[in-house]
């Protein structure tokens, strides 16, 4: 995770609007699912459940694109389109040595977090980070040349993040941290090398990485392939994920206006990328809470959300005031959305979410 954002990477203002609309993901994991026989998930319907997600990520992300079409002139476009091949070379060019310098960033924030953190300095290998942030942005430039759509992205490369995503947790959840922190500054170095109308046509590709890389969505469909389908967690779990984004979008409103002015490293909490991944981190809490009520224990905010959030947020000069504040926005917007059912089934991990970023524990 991030932050509260990073890329400082200025949009024109005429879509920032739209790109906030529509590109923040929307997480309904668990809509609907298959069931067995025996009344639990198979990894089968699992792995259907998932691909009934990526289609409605899919046909999102599409309908944005289309908004995208009509706004922009003809002329404007075929110029744009015969510049295509111009814009993949820049970022092929750019890519090696943009991911050697991002990591030389990651390292001056976080290098003394390695040692503050006992976290083993075997599990941070520079050259295998690079190289995996490598291979998957190159992935998205070459479907950006080729022409795909963002979405077909995300049904390419998604388990490849999820499963890189696991590789890196398993080993110890901080070194996400390292990962994350990479990818960013990666995606900001390429989108910097760009003029605003490339930008425009990148960062939802960009985006679908920075998505599947903070949020959780594997760990989410493992667990949940576990429970009865008459599970009361599963069934608040299947609720909350299809208001995630609508909630995240509600928080995110009334903490910034709560924190008119607010800066942190990344920019202004009313710059559009700070505004996307502000909303992307509220969604990334919500997500945390959806892996606790299926597991039946605060164990991921322990062991990886938590930990994450401490080692990133005061180097990002993101302020614990505003977690508060958005955790407590976060804890009556879920209570007034939800049924009373599923609002008992979260309670307890948000009440612990809540104290666990509190004054008591941050005050020295």
């Amino acid at each position: 995770m991030s932050n509260i954002s990073q890329s400082k990477v200025p949009l024109p203002k005429e879509v920032n609007r739209e790109l906030v609309a529509s590109l923040v993901p929307h997480s309904q994991l668990l809509n609907s699912p298959e069931l067995t026989t025996n009344g639990k998930f198979s990894e089968s319907n699992v792995s259907s459940m998932a691909v009934n997600w990526a289609k409605k990520y899919y046909t999102t992300v599409g309908a944005h694109e289309q908004r995208q079409l009509k706004t922009r002139g003809n002329q404007q476009l075929q110029e744009f389109e015969g510049n295509r091949a111009r814009t993949v070379d820049k970022l092929t060019d750019t890519l090696k040595v943009a991911s050697d310098i991002a990591w030389g960033k990651v390292q001056t924030l976080l290098g003394q977090d390695i040692e503050r953190h006992a976290i083993s300095p075997d599990l941070i290998n520079p050259s295998q980070i690079t190289a995996d942030a490598r291979k998957l942005y190159a992935k998205a430039i070459d479907a950006y040349a080729e022409e795909e759509s963002p979405s077909r992205l995300s049904v390419v490369v998604g388990r490849d993040i999820i499963e890189l995503r696991s590789k890196y947790s398993q080993a110890d959840p901080l070194v996400l941290g390292f990962v994350t922190m990479e990818f960013h500054y990666l995606s900001q170095f390429l989108l910097e090398s760009l003029s605003q109308t490339e930008q425009l046509q990148l960062v939802p590709y960009f985006k679908i990485i920075d998505d599947y890389l903070h949020i959780p969505f594997g760990e989410i469909q493992a667990v949940a392939g576990n429970h009865d389908r008459n599970s009361k967690a599963l069934i608040a779990v299947q609720h909350l994920l299809q208001n995630t984004t609508q909630i995240a979008s509600i928080v995110y409103d009334r903490v910034s206006s709560q924190h008119q002015g607010y800066r942190s490293s990344s920019g202004y909490l009313t710059d559009t990328m700070v505004k996307l991944s502000s909303i992307r981190d509220v969604e990334i809490f919500q997500s945390y809470l959806c892996l606790c009520a299926l597991e039946g224990s605060i164990r991921p905010v322990q062991q990886e959300l938590f930990p994450l959030c401490v080692m990133l947020y005061p180097r990002l000069h993101v302020s614990w005031k505003l977690v508060q504040d958005m955790l407590l926005v976060l804890l009556w917007e879920i209570h007034d959305r939800l049924a009373p059912e599923d609002v008992m089934v979260f309670l307890p991990y948000l009440r612990t979410l809540t104290e666990m970023f509190s004054d008591e524990v941050f005050q020295n």
